[in-house]
């Protein structure tokens, strides 16, 4: 910064031109590395000492492993480095010009002390999916190692056949390790413990398990068994539940009418065990491939009775509702309704005595990109009089 006043006459017509000059600002910027690795070392700290030995300044290096002293003056000075846990002291000072203008870059590498961190997965159960006994090593776990004190990735391992994770030489110090993916048919477990390389070549052991994990979801649809032509038609919706051992994604329960016989009047959302939000979309004859919103940010703890009527929903005379969903994102293991929800339709008056129409109902969820889903249907039959009644005569 250049504090000097700078004085100037504007005249009519004329431009008046100043040239401001600044001095560049002159310092020394280290960068301290691994050795064997060349990424920067966090924390390392340097105290700097002028041409006579005198200690000015003291900074630490940062995420990247960079240390900058600014503001200096031409001349020589000293450089010493306090401490570096985890990697061999270079304690020899160091001498540094500076130029002025001029940042003077100097890169400062240590070899790490090293050691291993092995980490050993094995069922915690039996798993029903796989067939494997407690205790069976658990193949394609990944792990992933940080540093405990920055929280910087020190590397990511995966257990191999033998259910065990071995991480590359990594320096003295405390890590954190974190399971980031679990082996398929089994729970993700993120409890993370720590572990400490307190000395050169030690092989630091953990080992950790994960339950077996089952995928399941349930839906159960019941209604009339016989209806006649123009009468009130009633579904109830039981049993719908993710029976996982763990979360799902984009769940759903889904209700597909026989629109050859019936037609949407009233949806009863029922409640959940879960607190959340959720919607109710739904399809017509006429927006197949279009889902329309009938209802969003529904809680999950109240039973609301939603009129899904042609009239209520504006419809067109011509169009009709073929189908309507409960979308509730991603839900926990255990996930179930509490209150039953239903739904009513009325039948259509052209329907013929004897004849029997379907419904379907699914529900279903997203575990590791696979649907895992459940169908129920449900049969009405159309009632027709056995037999002409008699002739009473008068």
């Amino acid at each position: 910064l250049d504090s000097t006043p700078i004085y100037f006459t504007v005249e009519d017509g004329k431009t008046t031109t100043k040239t401001v000059t600044n001095k560049a600002i002159s310092g020394i910027l280290i960068h301290k590395v691994n050795a064997i690795t060349g990424e920067g070392i966090y924390g390392v700290s340097f105290l700097l000492y002028d041409s006579g030995n005198n200690p000015i300044a003291q900074e630490t290096s940062d995420d990247r492993g960079y240390v900058r002293f600014e503001g200096l003056e031409d001349g020589r000075y000293y450089l010493r480095e306090l401490e570096n846990e985890g990697y061999i002291p270079d304690t020899q000072k160091k001498t540094v010009y500076v130029k002025s203008g001029e940042t003077t870059e100097v890169e400062w590498k240590n070899t790490p002390i090293t050691g291993q961190i092995q980490v050993t997965k094995i069922s915690a159960d039996y798993n029903a999916m796989n067939g494997w006994p407690a205790g069976t090593p658990i193949p394609n776990t990944v792990f992933e190692i940080y540093n405990a004190r920055t929280n910087r990735l020190a590397d990511t391992i995966k257990t191999d056949k033998n259910g065990l994770a071995v991480s590359k030489p990594l320096p003295l110090a405390r890590y954190k390790i974190v399971e980031s993916k679990a082996a398929e048919f089994y729970g993700l477990d993120k409890t993370p413990i720590e572990v400490e390389i307190e000395h050169a070549g030690q092989i630091v052991k953990a080992s950790m398990t994960n339950k077996s994990l089952s995928t399941n979801v349930s839906i159960k649809k019941t209604g009339y068994v016989e209806v006649m032509p123009g009468q009130l038609v009633r579904y109830n919706f039981t049993g719908i539940a993710n029976n996982s051992t763990t979360a799902l994604e984009s769940f759903y329960w889904r209700d597909t009418l026989p629109v050859k016989a019936v037609r949407l009047q009233t949806i009863y959302t029922g409640t959940w065990n879960t607190p959340g939000n959720y919607k109710i979309v739904y399809r017509t004859n006429l927006s197949r491939d279009t889902w329309r919103t009938l209802a969003d940010n529904l809680s999950a703890s109240k039973n609301y009775v939603l009129d899904a009527s042609p009239a209520a929903l504006g419809l067109a005379a011509n169009e009709y509702v073929t189908e309507f969903m409960a979308a509730f994102g991603i839900v926990p293991a255990n996930f179930r309704q509490v209150e039953a929800p239903r739904v009513d339709c009325k039948a259509l008056a052209k329907l013929t005595g004897g004849t029997q129409f379907v419904n379907q109902a699914d529900a279903g969820g997203v575990y590791n990109g696979q649907w895992i889903m459940a169908t129920s249907r449900w049969v009405t039959r159309v009632y027709a009089p056995s037999k002409p009644l008699p002739r009473t005569g008068y």
